[in-house]
């Protein structure tokens, strides 16, 4: 299917993600398959680097992670302003836009940084030196496009605790409603509280339409070894088991 432009990027294949066999072949029709679905792979939308960048810009945003995407985003928003934003990796490849793919690409050094734990005594047992891989990517989107979609905001006595380092403005209910503006939360007063959660933002928010009985299991075996359950970790409560959301549409 011609989509109507040449592809910038197309990125590492699936077919690479594998261990061989048959597998190797599934895995290059499918890529191949989600490559010439237009509306899926978004060829003709992605970003087409400057071969030469200027000499002058008004901002330099060093990392084209989540972080670093955004600002230079919102950055850009200003007509007369030219914002370079600098990422060590590509752009996302056609086969990350799939979220139960996400595993696949962990681990590819065009997308990870393979960073590793510190070796640890009580966890990463079952690892060499007792040390777990901790995926970060070296792409652009960040670790968003190597996370499976899922939307955490993490803990907000992490956040209190940038205020208390001498950072201002980075408390849990300064950042608060700058997260409710940027979601578009489809299941307010369904399994969310408006009062955490806003409408009408650039991130669609909802959880996966199906999920594995096996996701029912782990939350029942939480509840009978009295683990707190929730429908929101992005709420009043912060730690538990829950069933995540995540930004898809």
């Amino acid at each position: 299917m011609d989509c109507g432009c040449a592809a910038p990027y197309i990125g590492p294949s699936l077919d690479r993600t594998c261990g061989g066999g048959s597998f190797i072949l599934f895995m290059s029709l499918l890529d191949t398959f989600i490559r010439n679905k237009c509306d899926l792979s978004d060829i003709c939308g992605r970003v087409r680097p400057k071969t030469r960048p200027d000499f002058e810009y008004d901002f330099v945003v060093i990392g084209g992670g989540s972080g670093g995407a955004t600002a230079a985003g919102r950055l850009s928003e200003v007509a007369n302003w030219k914002v370079l934003l600098i990422e060590a990796g590509g752009d996302e490849p056609p086969g990350s836009q799939v979220p139960s793919m996400v595993t696949n690409y962990q681990g590819d050094p065009h997308m990870d940084w393979n960073y590793k734990t510190e070796p640890q005594n009580q966890a990463c047992l079952g690892y060499p030196e007792g040390r777990c891989s901790w995926p970060r990517g070296k792409v652009l989107g960040g670790c968003s496009t190597i996370n499976g979609m899922m939307y955490m905001r993490g803990q907000p006595k992490d956040y209190d605790n940038w205020v208390a380092l001498g950072n201002p403005g980075w408390g849990y209910q300064d950042v608060l409603p700058i997260f409710k503006k940027s979601e578009d939360n489809q299941e307010i007063g369904i399994l969310v509280d408006a009062n955490y959660h806003g409408v009408n933002g650039p991130l669609t928010t909802s959880r996966f339409p199906n999920h594995p009985e096996l996701a029912e299991d782990v939350l029942k075996a939480a509840r009978e070894l009295g683990y707190p359950v929730t429908d929101d970790l992005n709420g009043k409560q912060y730690s538990g088991f829950t069933i995540a959301q995540a930004n898809v549409k």
